[in-house]
This record gives C-alpha cells, structure tokens and sequence, in this order.
C-alpha cells in the first residue's frame, strides 16, 4: 500500500466528515440541487430525510465508524449521536421498507452506530421489534405470492427492501435481542432457502429467484415477462450472501446447504465469456434466459457493489467459503481478474459513489486484496484508490460530486450510497487497511 496516498485518503476523508458535521448545511446544500435544469424532485427526490441512502441515517454511518478508529474519536461520536436523533424524529411515523428506509433505515444506522460500544439497547430492543414484524409481514407476502403461481419481486427478497437486507439485520442482533428476534430470522432464511424451488414462466422453467415485471424491474418491453437479476443489491447474490453468512455463523435452516449450492452453480452456468474472460451481465429477459444460442450475448455489467464483477464475486466468495468450495471462490476472483484485464474506459463507471462508482470497487477490490493476497490485487487496489482520490474537489459542499448521465448533471449528494459519505467510508478502509470498526459494510452483505 502506498503509505503517501494512504495518508492523503485520510485527510480527504476527515475533511469530508468536517463538511457532513452540520445537519443544516448538509441538507441546504442538498436541496440547492433543486434549482438545477434537469432535477425532477417529483420521479427521484435527493434528500430524503428517513432514507439510508438519502437521508439522515446514511450520515450516522461515517462519523459512526470514524468515532471507533479515529483521532476526535468523541467528536465525531456526538455528530453520529446528533444525526442519529435526527434519524429518529424523521423515521417515527413511518412503516419499515427493508433496511434501507423507514424503521428499517434507522435500525439498520442504530446497529452500526453501536458499534462495539452495545450503546443504544433500548433504541436497538424497539427497532429489532419493528424489524422481526417486518421480516414475517415480507414472507407472508412472498408465501401468498408464490402460492398464487407468480414469481416474486425485488421488494420481497433483495438486499435494499427486501429479506436479504431485512435478515442480515436480524442475523447480527440475534443474539442480543428478544426470541422473536431469532424467530424471525429463521423465517427470513427459510424463505430465500425456498426460491431453489424452480416455476414456469409462460412455459419455461426458470429459477425461484425469477421476477416478475414491476415498474422498477421492466425496462425495457423485453421484461414484459419479468427478469433474472444477477446482482448483488436486488439479484440472486443478495440471498445467496446471506445464507451463506448465516451458514458460517451456525444458523441454519431446512435445505439452507442446497439452495447455497443451487444458487452459486446457477451464477457460475450463467457467466458470459469475451475476450478478457468471465463475467456477469446485469439481467436477463425471459427469450434470452429459454434460449442462449438464438440471442446476441449481453455485455457485462457495469463493475460495482450493486451490479456486476466485484460484488457478485463476493457472494461467490461467502458461499465458497460456508460450503468449503474453493471453486466457487476461485471462479469469483477469475471475474475480478477479467474485469480489471478490460480497460478502465470500457467499464461504464461513470461517477465515485459506493453503489455503482469508483468507491465500491475500491471497497471491494481491497476486501479481495486482504481475504486473497496471493490474488495479486495490490496494484489494482492502488490504482482503484488513485482514480478515486482524483474525484475530490475542494469547490464542491461535500468534496466529491454524484455525476448523473441521463441529465448530465453533477449533483451535491451527502449520503450513503451514492454519496460523499459512502466514498469517505470507502476511503477510510483504504487509508487505515483493516475492515471497518463499525461493520457499515455488513449493510451491503459483504462480511
């Protein structure tokens, strides 16, 4: 690791973590992207103050994780204290929507914030309640579905809104919390384990993972039919993360091992080869998926945590890991290798954030590096951080800028995902080399 980028990252983050300090001016600068030609508000708004991503909560993360392992480690505790209040009162009244927002969003921020400290119980004992209702009112849903027939959908199972994200909570406050708790968790997991089970779509046998078309899944009328999703944020990798995660941690559940199995066997029939080697493609339609050879083969997914090489190898690498398959983890790394043998150019990254940017694969990239060394991946995590810290600038509110390609506009974003607090966490693991105090990453399902 080069130690003078290594010290470089730290500064930028800690001047990152300075200018997210002031709920005010966080959220005023935020809403200034409002006057901009091009933002509508109205299809995706850009703070949301109960969102994990867009919101108060996603801000307790980085002064959360930087209060365990850096210096002013008391200041930036009360500034994850003070947004964690403000996470509170904006998430009161609101129903749980996954982990990511609502009830949900603030646990998920009120776990992390934690950290190894056990603060926060009785805020903690009333969210894990919240959340095992939620993880039964989300299988019921998923139950009614498939007993009517019908594939099941995103909200239901991913990593976002659904159970993988729902049941990672519940996995980590197991056990700390009441025996609902644990119950619950059970129900989540026996719930994934059951997508092994194939249905027919329009005559075609396909994967229990298959979805049905919504207006967040159809792009396109080729998905008139629904998709198979391969990514880690809303795809099969997501339940398979989990159960794998579960399985290492000896919570187990009826035919857990085999959907383990099925899933990861599915990923790996499921790759696409060119010229640099394997990869994943983000989804797939119901022509392509009955028939391989009549089709032209889909490009590969844009490299990042919620899409393509990086975070669906990881899912591979829990699962090989749980079921002792040296395999599977060795076809995830051969991906990574692929995807870094392809110029940078032709990625499609096109912006620094967590989710679908440059932070992510840095994130992810130097996890390889510290599970894997012999993997060779240091220069690539060097580079990864160098393209990364090349982001930053000092005129922007937040230090880094969230590029949209659609408007082609770059917005002041503050959070999580697809913001300046996700890129500043990611640059703190680089900077100290070692996983993070607070377990923030356990949100994405990568530990």
């Amino acid at each position: 690791m080069s130690a003078p980028q290594r010290v470089r990252a730290a500064r930028v983050v800690e001047e990152v973590a300075r200018r997210l300090s002031d709920p005010d001016a966080v959220v005023a600068a935020t809403r200034a992207n409002a006057g901009r030609r091009g933002v509508d508000e109205s299809r995706s708004p850009l703070w949301e103050p109960g969102s994990l991503n867009r919101g108060y909560p996603g801000l307790v993360l980085l002064p959360a994780e930087l209060g365990l392992s850096a210096p002013d480690s008391e200041g930036h505790r009360l500034n994850a204290h003070r947004y964690l209040e403000l996470s509170a009162a904006a998430t009161r009244a609101r129903p749980a929507h996954g982990a990511f927002a609502g009830v949900g969003a603030l646990a998920s921020a009120a776990r992390v914030a934690a950290g190894a400290d056990g603060d926060y119980a009785g805020l903690l004992a009333r969210t894990d309640a919240r959340m095992a209702e939620h993880a039964h009112r989300l299988v019921a849903l998923h139950v009614s579905t498939r007993a009517a027939g019908e594939p099941t959908y995103p909200a239901l199972v991913d990593v976002l809104s659904g159970l993988s994200g729902v049941g990672r909570y519940l996995l980590h406050r197991r056990r700390a919390a009441a025996p609902d708790v644990a119950a619950a968790l059970r129900a989540a997991l026996g719930c994934l384990v059951s997508l092994r089970l194939p249905l027919s779509v329009r005559g075609v046998e396909v994967p229990g993972w298959w979805f049905g078309a919504t207006s967040r899944t159809r792009v396109a009328e080729e998905f008139a039919d629904g998709q198979v999703n391969l990514g880690l944020a809303h795809g099969v990798p997501g339940p398979l993360a989990l159960l794998s995660l579960a399985w290492e941690e000896g919570v187990r559940v009826d035919g857990q091992a085999e959907a383990i199995e099925g899933m990861a066997r599915w990923l790996l029939e499921w790759r696409e080869e060119d010229a640099a080697g394997p990869y994943w493609t983000a989804y797939m339609p119901l022509r392509y998926y009955a028939d391989r050879r009549a089709w032209p083969t889909p490009l590969p997914a844009r490299p990042s945590w919620c899409y393509g090489a990086v975070g669906t190898a990881r899912a591979l690498d829990l699962a090989g890991r749980a079921l002792g398959r040296p395999e599977w983890v060795g076809a995830g790394l051969e991906a990574v290798r692929a995807m870094l043998r392809r110029p940078v150019a032709d990625w499609g990254v096109v912006d620094d954030a967590l989710c679908h940017g440059r932070a992510g694969i840095l994130y992810l990239l130097g996890l390889f590096h510290a599970d894997h060394p012999e993997a060779g991946f240091g220069p690539a995590v060097e580079e990864s951080a160098a393209r990364l810290l090349a982001g930053f600038d000092p005129e922007a509110p937040f230090g880094f800028r969230f590029h949209q390609p659609a408007a082609d506009l770059d917005l002041d974003m503050p959070g999580f995902l697809d913001g300046a607090a996700g890129i500043a966490l990611a640059l703190h693991a680089y900077a100290t080399g070692r996983p993070p105090a607070s377990g923030w990453d356990t949100l994405l399902l990568l530990r």
